[in-house]
């Protein structure tokens, strides 16, 4: 009896564990979302107006960093999904990531506090940023591996989708109005700037640990890792040969819903970047209102959280994941067109809530976007006999990378040709009409035509819908996979 309910009380332990596991799945993105608003968000300015560094080599710094996570992610995907530890998969290698990056990252804005000469110290900064840079790429890459074995259901994946946008975005925009305040009552303290950039430094890398941390030790005793484990000994006891690794990248290659999805984030993220990075250009130049800067960067963080959380209504209505994202994408589209048409009817404070619109239904589509990527997965493991999560879900990450070094290629480039001077502004030169448009055009035309392609992708590409990921998984669990998958069985439903 004592047996018996020593046995209970221990599997009802781990069935909260299990829920944890699930439930604070918004415990990473929270984390995460400071060191984005103060170390990615505050690098550019570190080099130049702190280490003092010529604009040329802190541009180099940050496209080194930025090449070294296109290669990273995806290279440690592999890794991961083909190798277990002894003492587990995934949540050893958030510490790690984790731990890591904040370190260096804290190492990096606190070095110009120590030392009298910040300018020579630009090798350094480039091995810490190598090593922040791989280390972000490692535990990003740990967070969203296991996202496809976490919930198997397209419901159950869009909650956990939901709550990774609500705790990344929704935290850059609480940590977009703490970090200034921050920095401001550091600066007085430390009577430096460079105290107060290192003091701000410690109280984020210090954030983003603990709660990653905590994250991580649930997950330690969590399903996830013991299933695991368990494969891993399975194949040990059997004897298995792994798939060649050729046969795995042959896959995600030929992984249609993969590439389909890859490319969609990719071109969305080109004009999410370009409103963006260009905000603080149009209201500056355009609506001659800087002011309104704040408001405009709330309202479109926060629109997209909503419409984030909103999506499981949009849901009920549209009964299907593609059709309720293709239904949101519709939408979206049409405000950027209306947005575009009327500008020049638009106040400043209309201007704003349009794109707040689009950004809501933006973010709707998000409830969607990383379920369809885990979907990806699900056909990969049945047409392989292989799981494939980690090195899948990297592309996902891959995809937002891609976005933002071609966002910034295309607008610094459009920007040149437009003759765009911001030495000549500063010294009261006006911008020509032609800087004016094409600053318009990278807020309305430009989002919008990109939006027509992105969608129109999806609509024609992209493979799955519900009811055949539901079937896949029914074959998944019949062990109906590999050399014995049927496409056939797809078009039955």
């Amino acid at each position: 009896m004592i047996s018996l309910d020593k046995y209970t009380k221990t599997s009802n332990q781990q069935a909260t564990i299990d829920k944890l596991t699930r439930y604070l799945y918004i415990l990473p993105s929270l984390g995460t979302s400071a060191p984005m608003s103060y170390f990615s968000s505050y690098l550019p300015m570190l080099f130049t107006d702190i280490y003092m560094m010529p604009v040329a080599l802190s541009g180099a710094l940050e496209t080194i960093r930025a090449l070294i996570a296109w290669f990273a992610g995806p290279s440690f995907g592999i890794f991961l999904d083909r190798v277990t530890t002894r003492i587990g998969k995934y949540w050893i290698w958030i510490v790690v990531g984790v731990l890591g990056s904040n370190v260096a990252n804290i190492i990096t804005f606190a070095l110009p506090s120590i030392s009298e000469s910040p300018q020579n110290l630009a090798l350094l900064v480039f091995l810490l940023g190598i090593i922040a840079s791989a280390n972000e790429s490692i535990s990003a890459t740990a967070i969203v591996g296991f996202y496809p074995r976490l919930a198997t259901d397209p419901k159950g994946r869009s909650f956990l989708a939901i709550s990774q946008k609500v705790g990344r975005d929704g935290g850059k925009t609480l940590w977009g109005l703490i970090v200034p305040g921050l920095l401001v009552y550091f600066i007085a303290k430390g009577g430096s700037e460079a105290a107060g950039w290192a003091a701000t430094a410690y109280v984020i890398g210090i954030f983003a640990i603990a709660l990653n941390f905590i994250y991580a030790f649930i997950l330690k005793s969590s399903f996830i890792e013991r299933e695991a484990i368990a494969a891993k000994g399975e194949i040990q006891a059997k004897k298995k040969r792994q798939v060649p690794l050729s046969t795995i990248l042959k896959g995600v290659v030929m992984n249609k819903a993969l590439l389909t999805v890859f490319l969609f984030l990719s071109i969305h993220k080109i004009y999410y970047f370009f409103q963006l990075l260009t905000a603080s250009y149009f209201f500056k130049y355009v609506a001659n209102n800087f002011s309104a800067l704040g408001t405009y960067m709330l309202l479109y963080n926060l629109s997209a959280v909503v419409g984030a959380m909103f999506g499981v209504v949009w849901l009920k209505i549209f009964k299907d994941s593609k059709r309720s994202f293709i239904a949101a994408g519709m939408v979206h589209i049409a405000v950027l067109g209306v947005l575009r048409l009327f500008f020049t009817n638009f106040s400043t404070g209309a201007f704003i809530a349009l794109v707040a619109v689009a950004s809501f239904f933006a973010g709707v589509i998000e409830a969607y976007l990383m379920p369809m990527f885990a979907a990806a997965a699900d056909w990969a493991l049945w047409k392989t006999g292989e799981r494939t999560d980690a090195i899948t879900m990297a592309v996902y990450s891959l995809s937002v990378r891609v976005g933002l070094t071609l966002s910034t290629l295309i607008r610094t480039s459009i920007l040149a040709v437009a003759g765009y001077n911001g030495a000549a502004y500063a010294k009261g030169a006006v911008p020509t009409q032609k800087v004016i448009n094409t600053l318009i055009n990278l807020q309305s035309l430009y989002p919008f035509l990109l939006a027509v392609i992105a969608f129109a992708i999806v609509l024609i590409f992209y493979p799955l819908n519900d009811k055949k990921i539901a079937k896949i998984k029914e074959e998944i669990d019949a062990g109906r996979v590999g050399s014995l998958a049927n496409e056939k069985v797809l078009t039955e439903v």
